[in-house]
């Protein structure tokens, strides 16, 4: 449905987690506010996201969590190899939790703090998780007055002088147009991870990336700065979510909560490529991005596990908790369920076998029994001499039958295209901001990262989203 007036003050393109932030934040300020939504339902990847990332909230001083915030900048211009900006770096460190706190005192809910795998204890895990958070915000930015516009999506910036006077927007639904006019205009479409064109400039490894977002994440942001005079800023980084049961005929989705996918990922066993070689410590999985990078080096990857472990995984606990996420189970309870159903329906992505020769002949993994062979010498030695897994972590892969689990690479969100200023201001290719035209959470999340995404910046993307969101309104004209 168009929107009920033809002026506004402040048109938000995309109704996520930056942008519900930005309208609360407008309207805080009084300004009259316009939220564009192209799909039928509201908070886009931000209904998904775990936490947010913060330094010096009011629960890490509750917790006695004390970061050096020098340290921590330091250390994550040294991961990005200083590819990120160091000033629009320590703004989002420096005032993270002031963004915490007002996201709290608004009634978003947080359950802890913490860290990820090996990363700094940022992350502030929503209670109820994203989808809670999203729709407090959504309830608090309609009760301010903002006003969102469903099904309707901007198709063009209009400029005069260089300046932003408006938007051409259509409805999703008829296709029918028109222009809105306002002088500030606020970008927050959630990147690019569902446009292939542009993930496949990002990585030639397309085939094997499978999205896990909303499907809205098409690029819209950057397409329409991009023809209204912005700089084309480095695609930044693909926010890899580890190994990925790779999945021919369903969508990635449907593993998302799949024990199996955890088990085969997260449990740092034993990795093979399509020779059936091991190539990597899979104890990488601790830094997703970093294990994401390490399948996609080879042409097909499978995760071994034998009946021995899916008991110990299924029955007793996990050999390492899950790396990547701020809560990990103490085991897997439907593991065995999991795989016996999987196996009865004839799942492309699950080979057993009575013998490790007979998976190696169903998959021509023809180095399988000698790899398997070496690796459990090293487990029974205690020491991966080859690729240097924790000593905790070396499982042998002994006791039939034996699994093997095809794995891809799935991405949660994809970061950059535009070039913006510390005030999230959208660049031109002079460096110079394009007058009322901003851009917050992963359209402008690029200057943030190198070619890995921050994993050990844990929550930094709905963090990101959040303050960047805030911090564009404290700066419109």
């Amino acid at each position: 449905m168009f929107p009920k007036q033809t002026q506004y003050d402040l048109v938000i393109v995309g109704g996520g987690l930056a942008g519900l932030v930005a309208a609360v934040s407008a309207r805080e300020q009084g300004r009259s506010t316009l939220v564009l939504e192209k799909g039928r339902s509201i908070g886009g990847d931000g209904n998904y996201v775990e936490g947010a990332m913060g330094v010096d909230s009011y629960l890490q001083k509750q917790q006695g969590v004390q970061i050096d915030r020098t340290k921590l900048l330091q250390s994550e211009l040294d991961y990005s190899h200083y590819e990120a900006s160091a000033p629009h770096l320590k703004k989002l460190i420096d005032n993270s939790g002031a963004t915490i706190d007002w996201l709290h005192d608004l009634g978003v809910k947080f359950s802890q703090v913490g860290g990820q795998g090996k990363s700094w204890p940022t992350i502030h895990s929503f209670a109820g998780g994203g989808h809670a958070a999203v729709q407090v915000l959504f309830a608090k930015a309609q009760a301010m007055g903002a006003e969102f516009a469903m099904s309707v999506s901007a198709k063009q910036l209009l400029l005069q002088n260089g300046h932003i006077t408006g938007v051409t927007i259509m409805n999703e639904a008829t296709g029918q147009t028109r222009d809105v006019t306002t002088t500030d205009v606020i970008l927050a479409t959630g990147g690019y991870v569902d446009n292939p064109a542009l993930v496949q400039q990002r990585t030639p490894f397309a085939s094997r990336l499978l999205s896990v977002s909303d499907g809205k994440s098409t690029g819209d942001g950057m397409q329409l700065a991009w023809q209204a005079g912005a700089a084309h800023y480095q695609l930044g980084a693909i926010q890899y979510g580890g190994g990925a049961i790779y999945d021919r005929q369903q969508p990635p989705f449907v593993h998302m909560a799949s024990q199996l996918a955890a088990a085969a990922t997260q449990e740092a066993i034993l990795w093979v490529n399509e020779r059936g070689e091991r190539f990597v410590n899979e104890d990488v999985n601790d830094n997703m991005c970093h294990a994401g990078g390490a399948i996609l080096t080879q042409a097909r990857t499978f995760s071994i596990l034998d009946q021995a472990a899916v008991d110990h995984l299924t029955n007793v606990g996990l050999y390492k908790v899950v790396g990547n996420s701020p809560v990990s189970p103490a085991r897997f309870d439907q593991l065995q369920a999991e795989i016996d159903h999987d196996t009865t329906r004839g799942a492309k992505y699950l080979t057993q076998a009575a013998t490790i020769e007979g998976l190696a002949n169903k998959l021509h993994l023809g180095k399988l029994p000698t790899t398997i062979a070496h690796y459990n010498q090293l487990v029974q030695a205690g020491a991966d001499t080859d690729f240097g897994k924790a000593a905790a972590y070396l499982t042998s892969v002994r006791q039939g039958p034996f699994y093997a689990v095809e794995l891809g690479v799935g991405m949660a969100c994809a970061l950059g295209g535009l070039r913006v200023d510390e005030d999230n201001g959208v660049l031109n290719d002079h460096g110079y901001p394009v007058p009322g035209l901003y851009a917050v959470g992963n359209d402008a999340a690029g200057m943030l990262v190198g070619d890995t995404y921050a994993v050990t910046l844990p929550g930094s993307t709905a963090g990101y989203a959040a303050f960047s969101a805030r911090n564009a309104v404290q700066h419109l004209a």
